[in-house]
């Protein structure tokens, strides 16, 4: 199975697993990339662009994890500065 990224504007907003054929199973006009072998894999809104290397992702700063993990933080530290 290979894994592909749908294309529009600079940003991935679709991901499909198959073995079929792309070009026969969707309209021409809609770019997708093969990312089975790109490490760490591209995720939705990540942005792509196309250079002399073929294609580079990479992730929008601040991802919902990051906030999360900052949001977990900043709870935990508040905790500790109130303790006597």
């Amino acid at each position: 199975m290979k894994t592909y990224a749908r294309i529009s504007s600079d940003t991935v907003v679709e991901l499909f697993t198959t073995d079929g054929n792309m070009a026969e199973m969707f309209h021409p006009d809609l770019l997708w990339v093969d990312i089975s072998e790109v490490t760490p894999a591209p995720q939705l809104e990540w942005t792509a662009h196309f250079g002399t290397l073929g294609w580079v992702f990479a992730a929008p700063e601040g991802t919902q994890v990051e906030k999360g993990l900052k949001t977990l933080a900043n709870k935990w530290l508040t905790r500790i500065s109130r303790q006597p």
